[in-house]
């Protein structure tokens, strides 16, 4: 198998990012560093792609999108929004599927810098697993559904923390006093916000921090339906559950029909996200919608305008060295609603 710019890095010891401004002739490094790395190129025969060879201008008009795990419906969401928005303007997108895996999302943000792609989308929860590396990424980065504002990077996410206070108080005022709160593991970055929202809506309510009951599991269905059942059984009185997601959701509603309850008239059910098959449960997922299309939209615009393909910009070949890229990060926060369905319902009598 032929050297990747992984194995130059480690032979050199140094970073892939530093790697690939070095051969690209881009930004600055010490003339010990660039040294080894030529030398490291030279030993392993490391030969750049031919695309990448080939590339006069080095621009592929490809852009890699790295998604936290693709059978989440929220994700071939954005997966559609990016695609449509990235093929307006002649580009093609690379995908890449993390499974929430730290080492296969630390290869794609190699083989991604290997393949020349001129931009990359991340819509995962790696921000605050690869700071090091995306601090100084060799190319422009734009984080989706992110809160880290603090890499140098332009981010955008749904303001998380409103649209978990948004469910709590939803059922708050449905009259449920005992609430369970169903979280993701802590891995996951948008998960604290949602699940301080939720505490701070159910304070507001007058209803005792030491009434409510959390539980994370993985955010699937299954964890949905492991964390229900666990807060089930730990109070049965539990009349309402907000859920950290759809899929988790979805799984608390099996949970509660397992335990021989009805929903909304036992317990009442919310999600987050308003994925599509949040309309089409039964009964249907009262939920929090986010803009994911918007957030799509956005996140190519960002990486056009950093390239220097703004209306009025720079040459599409001007490939702009480092994270910073042409514009300063930019970091949007879009607003969240409450979307009603059946269910939920009003806090059975007694």
């Amino acid at each position: 198998m032929p050297p990747n710019i992984a194995d130059v890095a480690r032979h050199a010891r140094v970073s892939t990012a530093t790697v690939s401004r070095v051969l690209a002739g881009r930004g600055r490094a010490r003339p010990e560093t660039r040294e080894r790395v030529f030398a490291a190129a030279r030993e392993l025969g490391y030969r750049p792609s031919g695309v990448a060879r080939s590339l006069r201008q080095r621009a592929t008009r490809t852009l890699g999108l790295i998604v936290t795990d693709i059978e989440n419906p929220f994700f071939p969401q954005l997966v559609r929004a990016v695609e449509d928005a990235a093929h307006d303007l002649g580009y093609a997108i690379l995908l890449c599927n993390a499974a929430d895996d730290p080492e296969r999302e630390a290869g794609y943000l190699d083989l991604l810098v290997d393949r020349w792609v001129d931009g990359v989308v991340i819509a995962s929860s790696l921000g605050g697993r690869h700071r090091e590396w995306l601090a100084d990424a060799p190319l422009p980065i734009v984080l989706v559904n992110s809160p880290e504002q603090d890499i140098g990077l332009s981010t955008i996410a749904s303001d998380n923390r409103a649209g978990g206070a948004l469910a709590a108080r939803h059922l708050a005022e449905l009259g449920h006093r005992r609430i369970g709160l169903i979280g993701a593991p802590p891995r996951n970055v948008d998960g604290p916000a949602r699940l301080a929202g939720a505490r701070d809506a159910l304070r507001a309510a007058g209803i005792d921090d030491r009434t409510i009951h959390v539980a994370a599991e993985d955010a699937g269905v299954t964890g949905g339906q492991w964390a229900a059942a666990e807060i089930l059984a730990i109070d049965p009185t539990v009349t309402g559950l907000v859920a950290y997601n759809d899929l988790m959701a979805i799984g608390a509603m099996r949970a509660v029909r397992a335990g021989g309850r009805r929903i909304p008239d036992d317990v009442s059910v919310t999600g987050f996200d308003d994925v599509d098959l949040a309309a089409f449960v039964d009964p249907p997922l009262t939920t929090i919608a986010q803009s994911t299309a918007e957030m799509g939209r956005w996140a190519v615009d960002q990486l056009m305008r950093t390239l220097g393909h703004a209306t009025g910009g720079a040459d599409p070949g001007e490939r702009p060295a480092g994270a910073s890229g042409l514009e300063p990060p930019a970091h949007v926060v879009l607003p969240v609603r409450l979307v009603v369905r059946g269910s939920t319902g009003p806090a059975p009598a007694g």
